[in-house]
């Protein structure tokens, strides 16, 4: 299928983690034409829906980068200041954390724009 990105939410309270991812998702899920999926993460035990990590796939059509990074922005907005928003995409990853929402959205779509075309 592509290329694949994989976002997390790591917080101090994982029921917070949880409902934020839970709430990406939805949001993600209203652009029909990509997957969304829930992950786990490599090693982890139980339901993959509780563990606070998102991939969407970003092969087919372009564009999806900038959808991505859209969403992610608004995202990002409603999230707690000392909550940690991981990206990975194949062994490279990102963690953004203590930024301003500028700050996170430009790391975010530099990190995205880099792997847009693999």
């Amino acid at each position: 299928m592509g290329v694949w990105v994989q976002v997390g939410l790591v917080d101090d309270d994982p029921e917070f983690a949880d409902r934020g991812i839970r709430q990406l998702r939805r949001e993600l899920r209203e652009f029909d034409t990509r997957d969304v999926r829930t992950v786990a993460p490599e090693g982890s035990k139980g339901d993959a829906a509780v563990v606070g990590q998102v991939a969407i796939a970003l092969g087919g059509a372009g564009g999806m980068v900038s959808v991505l990074v859209t969403i992610l922005k608004d995202w990002l907005v409603r999230r707690s200041p000392q909550q940690r928003v991981t990206l990975t995409i194949g062994a490279d990853s990102i963690e953004v954390d203590a930024a301003t929402t500028e700050e996170k959205e430009r790391l975010i779509e530099a990190f995205l724009r880099k792997h847009e075309a693999s």
